[in-house]
């Protein structure tokens, strides 16, 4: 008897070992389809005009699911910004990454840093929509100014790595990688960006030419 029944359990064990993965992706699944909605609502009614409920029904789930997978309205933002920034199932930004990986090949600087700030445009075009939604919060709503400052913070701090690992050596004498990272990083933002490519409605291309010259001349002389 005691056997049959530890070959029970250990069968039942084996059956949510099995479906494990079945229900993950349908978590996933079910995250994605909620932070999709949520970034249109954001985009077509802002922070203060968007509710879980509506985004619950516009993705089909329950208010509830929101609240315990992502924490209500501001996890929802938070969610639609980190995946902006960075989607390993977008195949756009699969296909960017590999073409940053190339970027390490170039021989002349120059060339790396013309394609490095056409990366950082791409994604500015992906991000700057849901930032305008961050900056309008952060005016109201104490946790939006926060997280204005910590994605401030982690755009300094990765344009600092890609810098070190793609110009280090050929930043001109005298500048350092935080200071250049910090240029690169007032040029290259979602603030900047959308004046000049939605207000002014300069191309992404008059966009990249004109940055990159500017750093061209002030980080590698």
């Amino acid at each position: 008897m005691d056997g049959r029944l530890l070959a029970m359990v250990d069968d039942v064990k084996g059956q949510r070992r099995y479906h494990s993965p079945l229900r993950a992706e349908q978590a996933d699944g079910t995250r994605r389809r909620v932070l999709a909605a949520a970034r249109e609502l954001f985009l077509a009614s802002g922070y203060a005009g968007t509710t879980v409920a509506a985004v619950a029904q516009a993705a089909g789930v329950s208010p509830d699911t929101i609240y315990v997978s992502l924490g209500g309205k501001q996890g929802l933002l938070e969610g639609v910004l980190s995946m902006a920034r960075s989607d390993p199932e977008d195949p756009a930004q699969r296909d960017q990454q590999h073409r940053r990986d190339e970027v390490g090949a170039l021989a002349d600087p120059h060339q790396r840093l013309r394609r490095l700030v056409e990366l950082s445009c791409e994604t500015l075009a992906r991000i700057s929509p849901v930032h305008a939604v961050l900056r309008g919060a952060a005016d109201g709503h104490p946790f939006a100014a926060g997280l204005y400052d910590r994605m401030l913070g982690l755009r300094l701090q990765i344009q600092a790595q890609n810098l070190k690992s793609y110009l280090g050596a050929s930043l001109r004498p005298g500048l350092t990688v935080k200071q250049a990272a910090e240029r690169y990083s007032a040029l290259l933002s979602p603030e900047l960006y959308h004046l000049l490519t939605v207000q002014r409605r300069w191309t992404t291309r008059r966009y990249a030419s004109w940055v990159t010259d500017l750093l061209d001349h002030d980080l590698l002389g």
